[in-house]
């Protein structure tokens, strides 16, 4: 069997799950490093720095950061005058899969209404007692005004 990671270490799983979601192995190393490891916090860490991605990747891993647009005097987000700052977003809903592995199971929803979470199971809509928010496989989030 393989040896584990070692500690500090992204697994396999980790990095394959950021990639699936369009991103580069070493900027899912890079989310990973950022957040101690936790994979909710690196998708919503990679989302957060998409204007300059490779320089916050390199500054998290450690590495001498590339020549980036800011660098080379080419406009940001920071200079347009349609930038209205950092957003803050609210947790709206996220699909989670039910089952042993991808190939057996089906997908469920959860969605946050008046405070609570409710779980969509097919034809059955519950209260969900114990909301599985770090095996979410897409999140939907709102932009507070």
């Amino acid at each position: 069997p393989p040896a584990p990671p070692a500690a500090g270490q992204p697994t396999g799983e980790q990095l394959e799950m950021l990639c699936s979601m369009g991103f580069s192995a070493e900027q899912a190393r890079g989310a990973l490093a950022a957040t101690s490891g936790n994979i909710e916090r690196a998708a919503d860490w990679l989302f957060s720095h998409m204007d300059d991605l490779d320089v916050a990747v390199a500054e998290a891993l450690g590495h001498p950061p590339a020549a980036s647009a800011a660098a080379v005097g080419a406009p940001t987000a920071a200079d347009s005058a349609e930038d209205d700052g950092p957003g803050q977003y609210d947790l709206l809903g996220f699909i989670s899969h039910m089952g042993s592995n991808l190939a057996c199971g089906h997908y469920v929803c959860h969605i946050k209404k008046e405070g609570r979470w409710v779980l969509y199971n097919d034809r059955k809509v519950a209260v969900s007692e114990t909301t599985p928010l770090e095996l979410g496989y897409m999140y939907v989030y709102k932009r507070r005004d």
